[in-house]
């Protein structure tokens, strides 16, 4: 290195011309290689364009038309699905060529333990995100907007698509206000859940403690009212429009109830919790109870006798 870089101080000492000096030679057909140079990109923006755009939008059409069937949909949610069904396809290629080299039994274990937690995702999935959505937003289709927006001497027609997506966001909210909140059973239960996660996720505990506790309250809450409405109300006589309107009132009225109720027992509990409080700052005396006498003019006690000093 330093014999070069003497020589090149040598060479412009010596004015022998610029140091590296290449001359140009243009290539053979060049206009030829510029020009299949810009066809190749316009190419690979075309694959990628397909690969980005065209192929998820045409998988997540495909995917969706299963459960909406002809509807119209707006591509901005077939594009999202493809790309994510795109994702997992590209993940799951990834993850079986990383598993190739520790053999086939341990691709098959592998394998198995999250098709097992997949299923497992899936069946949560559908109760947590599905099941209970639609049951609340139809709980809450009954009691606020029905009510609210059709008139007594028309139908109700309900869409179970918006009262799905409906519940979706109160369940948010609920789920949300509930972390917040004081601690309870549905709470200490949300939090087991998330601290689980998914790898660790537990079927039979999620089923046991969350989903038929919230799903048994709403069908309750559903099939009560009906039940009452239709079964009960024709049985004592009274005329069609009167069971029009207990029909359709008697789910805001029932929440009243069951709200007057939540209140006058959460009232009730706070007196209790005032009335031994009062009661033990009067009569409890560190951690025992003893008995209140009233003060007597007369003091009854005597002095403890005093010894002898020999």
């Amino acid at each position: 290195t330093l014999f070069r870089s003497h020589a090149a101080h040598q060479a412009i000492l010596q004015q022998g011309g610029p140091v590296g000096f290449q001359p140009y030679h243009k290539p053979i057909k060049f206009p030829l290689r510029i020009f299949l140079l810009i066809l190749f990109m316009c190419i690979t923006l075309l694959i990628a364009s397909l690969l980005c755009l065209t192929l998820p939008v045409f998988a997540g059409r495909w995917l969706m038309s299963f459960w909406t069937g002809t509807a119209k949909i707006h591509e901005l949610y077939t594009a999202a699905c493809g790309l994510y069904v795109c994702w997992l396809a590209i993940r799951a290629v990834t993850v079986l060529l990383a598993w190739m080299p520790q053999g086939r039994q341990v691709i098959y274990l592998k394998v198995r333990e999250w098709s097992l937690m997949i299923m497992k995702t899936l069946i949560v999935a559908l109760l947590l995100a599905g099941v209970i959505p639609l049951l609340l937003g139809l709980l809450f289709e009954l009691v606020i907007v029905a009510p609210l927006r059709v008139p007594l001497d028309q139908t109700p027609l309900f869409s179970p698509w918006q009262d799905w997506a409906l519940g979706v966001l109160h369940a948010k909210i609920i789920a949300a206000i509930t972390l917040m909140g004081p601690q309870w059973w549905l709470k200490t239960v949300i939090e087991q859940v998330y601290a689980n996660g998914i790898r660790n996720i537990d079927l039979y505990f999620i089923i046991r403690k969350l989903a038929a506790p919230v799903i048994s309250v709403l069908l309750l809450s559903l099939c009560v009212p009906y039940l009452i409405a239709v079964g009960i109300v024709p049985l004592l006589g009274v005329v069609a429009e009167m069971e029009t309107l207990v029909q359709r009132r008697i789910y805001p009225c029932l929440l009243m109830v069951v709200f007057l109720m939540g209140i006058l027992s959460f009232q009730i509990r706070q007196f209790k919790r005032l009335y031994e409080h009062i009661k033990n700052d009067k009569y409890l005396v560190g951690q025992r109870l003893v008995n209140y006498e009233r003060k007597s003019g007369k003091s009854t006690s005597q002095p403890p006798p005093q010894t002898s000093q020999e």
